[in-house]
């Protein structure tokens, strides 16, 4: 099964970048594709994630310089321990430590300075589009 992850806060401007990628997604007809919007990452939703051979991390990135700019990765923190920055990388490390379960993964990201609004509502749109078009293909 896929399993598509966005997480954000919707209440920092682009941050919900995650967020608002799940709900254009849930507008789509998909088919064995589990959606899951979340705040943001915790070990608990590992649980959830158990039966996924495939899962996608959507998220927005911090950058000063290039703001709308999709990455298909974020830079892997030598962190484990379990904070509020939770990475997709934690949550691989527990899938494949506590429940040997050895999903692909990806992670997509809008980098993004702006966390008080969405500074261009086109450009943040046209970002949410282009993700939504590379998972769903």
């Amino acid at each position: 099964m896929r399993v598509i992850v966005g997480y954000g806060n919707s209440l920092r401007g682009e941050d919900a970048f995650g967020v608002d990628c799940i709900k254009e997604l849930e507008k789509c007809e998909l088919k064995e594709i589990k959606l899951i919007s979340t705040f943001q990452l915790t070990p608990e939703i590992v649980l959830e994630l158990l039966e996924a051979n495939e899962i996608i991390f959507i998220d927005a990135c911090y950058s000063l310089e290039n703001q709308y700019k999709l990455c298909c990765g974020i830079s892997k923190q030598n962190n484990s321990n379990l904070t509020h920055h939770i990475t997709p990388f934690n949550i691989i490390t527990i899938l494949n430590g506590a429940y040997k379960k050895y999903p692909k993964f990806y992670i997509y990201s809008m980098l993004t300075n702006s966390f008080d609004g969405i500074l261009d509502i086109k450009l943040y749109n046209k970002s949410i589009k282009l993700t939504i078009s590379q998972i769903i293909i």
